[in-house]
């Protein structure tokens, strides 16, 4: 099999399986340290806003 299917195949079983964004996700977070940052700072806030929601 050439690469290029493989690469193909693999692909698209990420896309059926729903993993496709997090593995684009993570791969560009190990390139950008403001991507990394920013995805900390989103979650904690999100975090945040949820205890926050059920503390009341």
């Amino acid at each position: 099999m050439e690469k290029q299917t493989k690469d193909d195949l693999k692909t698209t079983a990420m896309l059926f399986t729903g993993t496709l964004t997090e593995f684009a996700l993570l791969k560009s977070m190990t390139q950008s340290k403001t991507l990394t940052a920013m995805v900390i700072i989103g979650l904690a806030l999100f975090a945040g806003f949820g205890f926050f929601l059920l503390s009341q």
